[in-house]
């Protein structure tokens, strides 16, 4: 069979020339309309939205997936409605985590500092398999807000 043969079932087969579009795999590089570029190897940040709707959640993991028993930290950041950091004091920010299946959080507590732009968050521990809640809560005045992301560890 000629190489072009080989070329075009390949193509048919990986949906490369149906003229369907398909979902990018892994995340785009940066372009230079990009006000946060990341490294190529920079996971994207996970998202949540505030209860109240106050602000948004990024946060990366690191190392991704989180590990079972093994220390690990977080980079967070809020940003308002427009996707713009909120320059925040860190002592109306809180973060924690527990299993909301067994009733009990982390045997340690994080401690943060800004740096870059980011909130950087450790150690974090999570010391048992199942379900963990990561909890960001921002306190303004007599109001809380939580943004929450889930995670499964094994």
């Amino acid at each position: 069979m000629k190489a072009s043969t080989w070329i075009w079932i390949l193509c048919l087969a990986l949906g490369a020339c149906s003229g369907e579009e398909t979902q990018p795999v892994a995340a785009d590089p940066p372009t230079s309309e990009s006000t946060d570029p990341k490294p190529a190897d920079e996971p994207l940040p996970l998202k949540a939205d505030a209860n109240g709707g106050g602000f948004h959640l990024e946060l990366i993991p690191s190392p991704h997936p989180i590990p079972l028993n093994l220390d690990f930290s977080l980079r967070f950041r809020l940003l308002d409605n427009e996707g713009q950091p909120l320059a925040e004091p860190l002592k109306h920010i809180a973060l924690d985590a527990d299993m909301p299946e067994h009733g009990h959080g982390m045997k340690i507590a994080p401690v943060l500092e800004e740096k870059d732009g980011w909130i950087h968050a450790s150690p974090l521990l999570f010391h048992m398999p199942g379900l963990w809640e990561i909890y960001v809560d921002r306190t303004q005045g007599h109001v809380t807000e939580r943004a929450q992301l889930s995670f499964k560890v094994y």
